[in-house]
Parts: C-alpha cells; structure tokens; sequence
C-alpha cells in the first residue's frame, strides 16, 4: 500500500477532527495580548534580574549546605549497603 506522506486535501483529515466544529481548529494566537504586554514591562525594566555572583566565591552556609548534602547521602548508602 503505498500512501503518500503529506495530506493534500482537506478530505483526507482524521474522523474525529473532520466530526469537530470549525471554532475548534482554528490557528491560536502564538501568545495572548496580556503575556506580549507582561513580556514588554520586562524588558523596559532592567531591575528584574538579580545581581550577577561571583561561582568562586564561597560563603560559610554554602559549606555547611554541602557538608549536610554529603553527609546525608553517605548516611543514605551506607544504611543501603547494612
């Protein structure tokens, strides 16, 4: 059966799309006027992002962050090991 790849006929649609009102299949809009405004403020403030930081600087909390990390996943396999 040799069918060809690309539907060229409106005839040729699924049953289920073809039994569905027009309204339905109508192109959507890539984005709605209220994202596209939110979009725009965004870009006209720069405050919006965080100050850049500095990945060699290294704070006492990070420390203990990666301390409790470490010592909880090597808790995690040994009690997996046992």
């Amino acid at each position: 059966m040799n069918r060809p790849l690309v539907l060229t006929s409106e005839a040729a649609r699924h049953p289920f799309r073809r039994s569905l009102p027009a309204h339905v299949l109508r192109a959507m809009p890539s984005f709605e006027p209220e994202v596209i405004a939110a979009q725009e403020r965004a870009e006209a403030k720069s405050a919006l992002r965080s100050p850049n930081v500095d990945p060699r600087a290294l704070t006492r909390a990070d420390g203990k962050d990666f301390l409790l990390a470490f010592v909880s996943g090597f808790v995690a396999f040994s009690l997996w090991l046992a």
